[in-house]
């Protein structure tokens, strides 16, 4: 969901409630930049069906003073023959752009034991509605998770991923700089839930892709030099 600036915040936080009168607005007043689809993840330019709407949400400003601010509505559809799949866009403020459902980030599930990826799609799911704090705690949780299934052992959780190296080809930077991330740093068992104040977007989004780049050395990067080998073995017979 599009998040207010700083400079405001919205009366009802449901953005999807009108606080005004709903009117019908033209097709062109809608942007037509690309969309990445929440569905096939391809990036392209989604057709508006039927006719958008517009309304009113009311604000408090940061100096305590009672505004509105535009909210447009749409719904789109992915132009990929494949897919074609509906959303929701909308348009919060004429800057602030969102749809529904929201986009998540895609990962690989070959080679990589269900409950890893039980647990790494709940982390996908937190982040993708806005819950970065639970996304955090979620990749926090697989990596603890990922250790306990390799017996990689150690007092804290930094002290078992750098077991983990062991048996994993990563550059020793990546492994570094997981202690500069809130959620993953070189902490007791059990992390304080201080730590998780402050986790926002573009960390939780930096664990996830962490965690994916972690299990992708562990499971599927052997099975890939396989494959390699064995397509060059098979153009050396012919």
């Amino acid at each position: 969901m599009p998040t207010p600036t700083p400079e405001f915040r919205l009366e009802n936080p449901n953005i999807l409630q009108a606080d005004t009168h709903i009117s019908e607005i033209q097709t062109h007043e809608i942007p037509r930049a690309p969309i990445r689809c929440p569905h096939c993840h391809t990036s392209s330019v989604f057709s508006v069906l039927r006719t958008p709407v517009q309304y009113q949400k009311a604000t408090i400003n940061s100096e305590g003073r009672k505004l509105t601010e535009p909210v447009k509505v749409a719904i789109r559809q992915c132009p990929n023959e494949s897919c074609r799949g509906i959303v929701l866009y909308l348009l919060y403020s004429d800057n602030l752009e969102s749809i529904l459902p929201p986009e998540r980030i895609g990962f690989s599930t070959e080679n990589i034991p269900e409950r890893l990826v039980s647990t790494l799609q709940e982390a996908i799911t937190c982040h993708a509605n806005g819950a970065f704090r639970a996304s955090a705690m979620m990749v926090r949780r697989l990596l603890e998770e990922l250790c306990d299934l390799n017996d990689a052992d150690g007092k804290n959780l930094h002290d078992r991923l750098t077991a983990l190296q062991e048996q994993v080809i990563l550059p020793p930077a990546l492994f570094e700089a997981m202690s500069h991330l809130k959620a993953l740093g070189n902490d007791a068992a059990h992390i304080k839930a201080k730590n998780y104040s402050s986790v926002g977007a573009e960390e939780s989004k930096l664990s996830i892709e962490l965690a994916q780049e972690i299990l992708k050395a562990r499971y599927q990067y052997d099975d890939l030099v396989n494959r390699l080998r064995a397509r060059q073995n098979d153009a050396a017979r012919e």
